[in-house]
């Protein structure tokens, strides 16, 4: 009784031990059950994320940073979808697929290697309001792909790509996986970019009629090659409207000398990014760019001033393709929406580009000339108005997408009488001697071919096919290396037959198209394709409308010029013999002034 008394006591004594008390109770109670919550909820999106999914994305250098910003905002709430972000050219995504479909055109797409994975860690909150000057900047060119690339590469699972023409590309080359359009997720429009001390020199000239129509403009204006880049084919449409606008009646005329005037500036470019204007001087110029550069270029501490069309011209819509056809495609769902809300529109104008609808970026310069409203978009002319655009702009800038092929098969190693060569090693000083006085406009790859090269294939790709302007050391350099089979036999049939697939299937409008083989003999590869059969293939493909021609020419006494030109007639094309590689140059040059007419007007 007296131990219980005490006790009651200290308990009367010590009040507050009661609310300490229940309080430990109350704790343990919660964290006990916030731990058995914690673990069924591990539990559940363990079990979720076994069937983790991961999404590849191929992005155009212009978009890719923010794309990969908005991949990292959506792994936050996406837990069990690891989207990656690379950063290609788009040019070098159509490469890929063209291949894969000559490869296996019924083959699935597979993710490609490579990018930036967006982590499930939240970004620091900062990251949003970063200054204009952390806008990120255009990708550099790439070096040349060397060596043999003929395999195809695994494909993205949503392609990026800078515009709907590039979607267009893909298809005309057999890529039936990527869709005829995508859904837009932003644009950025093509303006005349003017160095900001040309802009204040030139005051109130400032003016696509003025700098681009005029026929003596103020200052020369450079333009990427309309064949090849989104931007430069914008700018050829708003040639065109400028040309119907002054003189309704001879608007193709007109438009025609705009093109002729421009044509000694064009420029191939390694990449989507167009050069960059230079101020007042002797190399003062104007750049037909995008709205998207002159902010780079602010954010640089470099002014430029964007000079826009009298009305929007087609310029990068940048349209998201799904190419996946598995379970990847509930990722590539997500990820759009991703792009398309609110939070994407806000990081993709935060990167200088505008809304599909034309909303504008932020962070515009007051003196960048940069309209500070929408700019509704431009359609892209249908694709035969496209071809024909281009087909006035090929008649007045002539130049080609070449696919030269090499014979270096054991006989190749044959000396040239009367010099210290061999018959190749003087083909191919013939071959760059001929490269060095190609327009820089002009598409030319090159493959090398004997027996069994590249596994059971009788060829093999040395340089990609691409605009030789940026690239010209590096094709010389790669021509240089190639060396003779010593005991290579000729695969001349299967070779041709590669080669003309390759051509078809990635035919350019505007553009001289033609396959190129300088050989010394005659096909003996006993396992290949037969005459009859490469005859009848290459009949299915010649399309009068999409010439390819194929010139073959024949080095040293072994030629048949008879097999050569049963082959080329199929083609539209021709063959020409020379004992001298040394005459090689003005049999190439012979050719594309005769095969230089383009259609409509003339069809082979």
């Amino acid at each position: 009784m007296e131990e219980k008394r005490v006790t009651d006591e200290g308990l009367r004594g010590r009040p507050e031990f009661w609310p300490v008390t229940l309080l430990s109770i109350a704790l343990v109670v919660v964290l006990g059950g916030w731990g058995v919550a914690t673990y069924r909820d591990r539990t559940r999106t363990e079990a979720a994320c076994l069937q983790r999914a991961t999404l590849r994305v191929a992005a155009a250098p212009s978009i890719a940073p923010p794309a990969r910003e908005i991949a990292r905002e959506l792994a936050t709430r996406e837990r069990c979808l690891t989207v990656v972000v690379e950063a290609r050219e788009s040019a070098d995504v159509l490469r890929d697929l063209a291949r894969t479909a000559v490869a296996d055109p019924a083959a699935a797409t597979t993710p490609s290697p490579g990018g930036t994975t967006a982590s499930a860690a939240p970004r620091p909150a900062s990251s949003r309001a970063q200054p204009a000057s952390s806008r990120a900047q255009p990708a550099s060119s790439q070096p040349l792909p060397s060596g043999s690339a003929a395999a195809p590469a695994a494909l993205p699972d949503v392609w990026l790509p800078e515009s709907t023409l590039w979607l267009r590309r893909a298809r005309a080359a057999g890529a039936y996986q990527a869709p005829v359009e995508g859904v837009s997720v932003a644009t950025t429009p093509v303006v005349l970019t003017l160095d900001g001390r040309s802009a204040t020199r030139l005051g109130d000239t400032l003016g696509w009629p003025q700098l681009v129509a005029d026929a003596k403009p103020p200052l020369p204006v450079v333009l990427p090659d309309p064949a090849t880049s989104p931007i430069g084919f914008g700018a050829l449409a708003g040639i065109r409207a400028l040309a119907r606008a002054a003189q309704p009646d001879t608007a193709e005329a007109g438009a025609a000398a705009i093109m002729r005037r421009l044509a000694p500036r064009t420029v191939s470019l390694a990449g989507e990014a167009p050069p960059a204007p230079t101020g007042p001087g002797a190399g003062e110029v104007a750049v037909v760019s995008t709205e998207q550069a002159v902010l780079f270029a602010a954010a640089a501490g470099r002014r430029q001033v964007a000079v826009y069309p009298p009305a929007a011209v087609p310029s990068p819509d940048y349209p998201y393709a799904v190419l996946a056809t598995g379970p990847e495609r509930e990722g590539a769902t997500a990820f759009l929406r991703a792009l398309l809300a609110a939070e994407g529109a806000a990081e993709l104008t935060h990167q200088g580009l505008r809304t599909p609808r034309g909303g504008p970026p932020t962070g515009i310069p007051a003196d960048s000339g940069i309209l500070n409203r929408a700019y509704p978009p431009a359609r892209l002319p249908a694709e035969p108005d496209t071809v024909a655009l281009l087909n006035a702009w090929g008649g007045v800038h002539l130049s080609a997408r070449l696919l030269a092929v090499f014979d270096i098969s054991g006989s190749m190693a044959a000396q040239v009488p009367g010099t210290s060569d061999t018959r190749l090693s003087a083909t191919i000083k013939a071959a760059q001697d001929g490269a060095k006085l190609l327009l820089g406009t002009t598409e030319l790859g090159v493959w090398e071919f004997s027996t069994d090269l590249d596994g059971e294939r009788d060829y093999r790709e040395v340089v990609p096919v691409g605009p030789i302007g940026p690239r010209r050391p590096e094709i010389v350099a790669e021509v240089d290396r190639i060396r003779v089979n010593p005991n290579g036999g000729t695969g001349l049939y299967d070779t041709t037959l590669a080669a003309y697939r390759d051509a078809t299937r990635n035919w350019t409008p505007g553009r001289i198209n033609m396959v190129l083989i300088l050989t010394d003999g005659t096909d003996d590869n006993a396992s290949g394709i037969s005459r009859g059969a490469l005859l009848r293939e290459l009949r299915g493909m010649a399309d009068r409308k999409r010439p390819v021609p194929i010139l073959f020419i024949g080095v040293g006494p072994d030629v048949d010029p008879t097999e050569l030109k049963q082959i080329a007639q199929v083609t539209g094309g021709r063959v020409a013999r020379t004992k001298q590689p040394s005459g090689i140059r003005q049999i190439f040059y012979t050719a594309l002034a005769e095969f230089s007419c383009l259609p409509p007007k003339c069809r082979r």
